[in-house]
């Protein structure tokens, strides 16, 4: 197993955006996302590369610096 260590710091970020129920209503969905990142600009730039592919209306909603200091496994994108 490889241990994958942060190039900088981790952030924890919520990312919210609408999604269309089963019954045709709107409804905001919350992710936490992991980020590997230099600072919060960096994780800004990273989030908008993922996010941009998925959804158009999405926003940061809270970001702080993880305590995960060390990830386990196979890969990380």
């Amino acid at each position: 197993m490889k241990t994958l260590e942060p190039v900088n710091n981790f952030y924890t970020v919520t990312v919210s955006y609408p999604v269309e129920t089963s019954s045709g209503k709107m409804k905001k969905v919350k992710e936490v996302h992991l980020v590997d990142a230099i600072d919060p600009t960096d994780v800004h730039k990273k989030v908008i590369e993922i996010m941009s592919d998925s959804c158009e209306d999405w926003e940061i909603t809270q970001m702080s610096i993880s305590p995960v200091k060390v990830v386990y496994g196979g890969c990380v994108g």
